[in-house]
């Protein structure tokens, strides 16, 4: 059985899937100002997976007002950067730039792209935007042939993208180009959802969208919101163990791993033994194959969304300079927190490496 890690917010501190509940034993708090402070839980669908906030508020509305706040938010991005939907912003720029000429974004979509060349730069090209190319062609269930992937691969590269800062256009240089904010969106979305609550006067609160999270400050009486980061065992009665708990408040947190997504990579005819078989949807932008390591990359930092940039680029850097890469993140973003774990293949035996601590 191919089993992997994963980090997860400890939802069994919650009692029960009620709409207004309290997670910490029952225990109602309040505040400064003397008013009942009671805890709330909400879900809803976006990006493909589902947005899960929990948080602390006077209001006994409250679950209502926020669901559909934040709901409002994530839609709002998805049709910014969505690279599943045809109409997104995304989409259309990218598909209106295959002429060669300038296309002006929005404000909103041209700061994305701007943070998405910052990270190419400081990764030294690990962390690519603009590989979609490919992306969209490992997730078609009818397998490509070699010509499509030739193509797509030639399509492929934020080198391939000029940007123009004064008109807030871009523009690339071959048809085909696609951009793709997999590796940034959820965390995106997240740092969103989470500064439109502190906009409604919220700031004990997390956002969790599939491990992509953000905590605001720490519930009353408690050290911070409680997060476990879990590895597998070969045990078959069991499917994880927990590797460590902790308490976190103010910060952002993501994972990259090959736990969910696993996708096909074109025939290497140089290597039979790989034909067939899949591979991380991380995909490493000097090769553009997936990672075929099993490992898994979790960050803490200031936000969700360099946190989810950050961790996607070191799971790229793991194969190559991996300590330099990690030199350079304590560098650019002082008290940033990275966990790897790596899996050997022959002895299953998990390794585990800290940096930033």
């Amino acid at each position: 059985m191919n089993r992997r890690w994963s980090i997860r917010y400890l939802a069994a501190m919650f009692a029960g899937c009620s709409t207004a509940i309290d997670p910490f034993r029952g225990r109602n708090t309040a505040d400064a100002s003397n008013h009942f402070m009671q805890g709330f839980e909400a879900e809803f669908p976006s990006m493909g997976s589902k947005i899960n906030l929990r948080w602390y508020d006077g209001r006994s509305n409250s679950t209502q007002v926020v669901l559909s706040a934040a709901t409002a938010v994530a839609d709002k991005w998805v049709n910014i950067l969505s690279d599943y939907e045809p109409s997104s912003e995304a989409m259309m720029a990218s598909q209106q730039a295959d002429g060669g000429d300038w296309v002006q974004v929005s404000e909103d979509l041209w700061k994305v792209i701007l943070a998405c060349d910052q990270w190419n730069r400081w990764s030294n090209g690990a962390f690519d935007a603009a590989l979609g190319a490919t992306t969209r062609l490992r997730r078609k269930r009818k397998p490509a042939t070699p010509q499509q992937w030739e193509q797509a691969h030639a399509s492929c590269g934020w080198h391939l993208i000029a940007l123009d800062p004064a008109k807030r256009s871009i523009r690339t240089t071959r048809p085909g180009v696609r951009l793709d904010f997999g590796a940034i969106g959820k965390g995106l979305v997240v740092d969103k959802i989470s500064e439109q609550l502190l906009q409604m006067g919220i700031d004990q609160f997390i956002v969790n969208a599939s491990g992509n999270m953000r905590m605001g400050k720490a519930p009353d009486n408690t050290q911070g919101w409680p997060v476990s980061i879990d590895v597998p065992i070969m045990d078959p009665n069991h499917e994880t163990l927990e590797l460590m708990r902790m308490r976190l408040k103010n910060r952002g947190v993501a994972t990259s791993g090959d736990r969910w997504q696993r996708f096909p990579d074109p025939i290497d005819p140089r290597n039979e033994t790989a034909d067939g078989k899949k591979s991380s949807h991380i995909m490493d932008p000097k090769t553009l194959r997936g990672i075929a390591e099993h490992h898994s990359v979790t960050v803490l930092s200031d936000n969700a969304m360099d946190a989810d940039a950050m961790a996607t680029a070191t799971s790229v850097r793991t194969q190559n300079d991996l300590a330099g890469w990690l030199q350079t993140v304590g560098r650019l973003k002082p008290g940033t927190q990275v966990l790897i774990l790596s899996k050997d293949e022959e002895s299953h035996a998990i390794r585990s490496r800290w940096a930033g601590r």
